[in-house]
């Protein structure tokens, strides 16, 4: 007899080791599910649980980037023109953060005209005041999504005058930051020095790498590198100078009704740039605050206060260039400069194909006899007509040879200085005017044009000021206007040397000639209004005709002293009516200021 302990035992010992007639294709399917459960757990067990591992790390530990403070801009006397003061930036993860959030930082940036970018799913906003950053951390204290950043702010001391020499700040283009390799939230140089020096104004940014816990805590620091300044940049500008003279220049401009021009200063000896101003100019502060009125204002002025027209500018030169033309035509030996060639006014060349008729080429008055220098002094358009082109039984240079000795002083291409987008200049010849379907013959009447620094020639104010060196030294300098390169400590990584292109470009004895012309312009010529300026200055004026001849733009270009060069100034106001006069007033006004605060010459003035 069993008990029923026994019996029930028994009962389950059949069940278990009973062999059911379980049909193949299920037992298949069962190993299947099992085989692939079984690598399942290999794949997430071993072969990825490095990649979830690094993920986990990921979430654990933030890396926040600490930005570093940009270079100092001086001047040449070590005065401040750009440094930066203590800000705030704001750095919001837009995919983790609610509507809600983004209605309260939405509110605050259209209320305050915060600056700010959206690049991919994050936002940043620059230079955040300390009232609105303290409001941002006080409602988000811990939050890693919507982060308050300790950065640095630029700040212009000198502000408008400096605007388009120095430029401004802004958010960089996808393509600016791949060619400056700077993150999206960096401010980088969008004009100006702070655009052409942006590589060595940038500083390394630091970083701290950061542990959290699930709520977002901090629990230690990992890592941490300290921002390394950007570069210190040393300039030959003349600040006190250059803000002085935009001052009387802007004062002077807007007496007249005058809306455009500039004043370039260089050292001729060196091609070091003492001031460079560009008018109208602007407030660089404007853009860093981000004041959208006045920026508005700023970009819809007519008058293009963000263009340099010193650099950029084209300009047909008018008689400036006269004194390159004499100087060729010493050098070719086509004419002796005591020769004297008659103006009455015009001269008539007849038109081939029509007889009787004649095409009349003006003077802007009649001026009787007169040999070369009197012809540079008086800009006598009838004496450099027929020595660039040729009259009666006088030899021109042609256009060729008129090519030859613009190139050779300095135009047609950039001079080199280091700043952006400088332009080449143009300088016609019969190869030029074919591309001209309407008009592709070269005539002589071009060649008289291009002889008064008319028709299709085109020139920069600062090639101008290059020339102008080149004339009062005999050898073609490089502007430039960084001196110095220095770390953050005031050592100086480098020094940029002089640079000088070709010296004794001509020769002497015929140079002295054109010098000699150009004092008499000041002496007894068309500028006789700076003659009692106590320092010898030598120049040439130029009044190009724009506006289909209804109006003037005036340059005036010259140096001092006469006998040992120190400075070239460079004047010019665009449009206006009575040509050359317009820049005189202003150019000694400029030439007073630079030479009473020069200590070897502030004794020469009285007045």
């Amino acid at each position: 007899m069993n008990w029923i302990d026994e019996e029930i035992i028994k009962e389950k010992e059949s069940f278990y080791f009973k062999i059911f007639n379980i049909p193949k294709i299920y037992l298949i399917g069962f190993l299947l599910v099992n085989f692939y459960f079984l690598l399942v757990v290999f794949k997430f067990s071993v072969i990825e649980f490095k990649k979830w591992s690094l993920y986990a790390e990921k979430n654990r530990t933030l890396k926040l980037e600490i930005p570093a403070p940009r270079g100092l801009i001086l001047d040449r006397n070590n005065k401040v023109i750009a440094d930066n003061k203590p800000s705030f930036d704001l750095l919001v993860n837009l995919s983790n953060v609610k509507q809600e959030d983004i209605d309260f930082l939405q509110d605050l940036i259209t209320k305050y005209n915060i600056n700010f970018e959206i690049q991919g799913s994050y936002l940043y906003a620059k230079n955040l005041k300390k009232e609105i950053a303290f409001r941002i951390l006080s409602k988000y204290p811990n939050s890693l999504d919507i982060r308050v950043i300790n950065s640095y702010s630029r700040n212009y001391p000198l502000k408008e005058g400096f605007g388009n020499l120095i430029g401004y700040l802004g958010f960089p283009s996808e393509e600016e930051i791949k060619k400056y390799n700077v993150s999206p939230q960096e401010f980088i140089g969008k004009l100006g020095l702070e655009k052409f020096y942006q590589k060595y104004l940038k500083g390394d940014n630091g970083f701290i790498e950061i542990e959290k816990d699930v709520k977002e805590n901090i629990l230690k620091i990992i890592k941490n590198k300290e921002p390394k300044p950007g570069y210190n940049l040393r300039l030959s500008i003349d600040s006190e100078f250059q803000k002085k003279a935009y001052e009387i220049l802007d004062q002077y401009m807007k007496e007249r009704g005058y809306k455009k021009g500039g004043v370039i200063v260089i050292n001729p000896n060196t091609g070091e740039v003492i001031s460079l101003i560009s008018y109208p100019d602007f407030d660089n502060n404007i853009f860093i605050e981000n004041e959208i009125d006045k920026i508005n204002e700023i970009l819809k002025n007519p008058y293009n206060p963000l263009f340099n027209r010193v650099i950029s500018g084209l300009y047909a030169p008018g008689s400036v260039v006269k004194p390159i033309l004499a100087v060729g035509a010493l050098e070719e030996k086509i004419i002796d400069p005591d020769k004297k060639i008659y103006s009455s006014g015009e001269i008539r060349v007849p038109n081939p194909y029509i007889p009787g008729s004649y095409s009349i080429f003006k003077d802007w008055k009649v001026h009787g006899w007169v040999d070369m220098r009197k012809a540079i002094a008086n800009s006598v358009n009838v004496y450099f007509y027929t020595i660039g082109g040729g009259y009666d039984d006088q030899q021109g240079l042609g256009i060729y040879k008129i090519k030859k000795y613009f190139q050779l002083f300095g135009l047609g291409k950039k001079t080199g200085i280091d700043f952006y987008d400088e332009k080449d200049g143009f300088l016609p010849d019969p190869e030029t005017k074919k591309k001209n379907l309407l008009d592709p013959i070269w005539r002589i009447g071009d060649t008289y044009n291009v002889s008064i620094g008319q028709g299709d020639l085109l020139v920069t104010p600062i090639q101008i000021a290059i020339f102008t060196s080149a004339l009062a030294t005999n050898k073609l300098v490089v502007p430039f206007i960084v001196k110095e390169i220095l770390d953050e400590n005031g050592k100086v990584l480098y020094i940029r040397k002089p640079f000088i292109l070709k010296e004794n470009l001509v020769d002497k004895n015929n140079l002295r000639i054109v010098q000699e012309g150009m004092r008499m312009t000041i002496t007894e010529g068309t500028a006789k209004i700076l003659n009692d300026f106590p320092i010898e200055i030598a120049g040439k004026s130029g009044t190009p005709q724009i506006l289909g001849k209804k109006k003037l733009n005036a340059f005036f270009t010259g140096y001092a002293p006469y006998n040992n060069p120190e400075i070239v100034m460079v004047v010019f106001i665009e449009e206006v009516p009575e040509g050359s006069v317009a820049t005189l007033p202003l150019y000694k006004e400029l030439m007073k200021l630079y030479f009473q605060n020069h200590p070897k010459y502030k004794n020469y003035f009285k007045y």
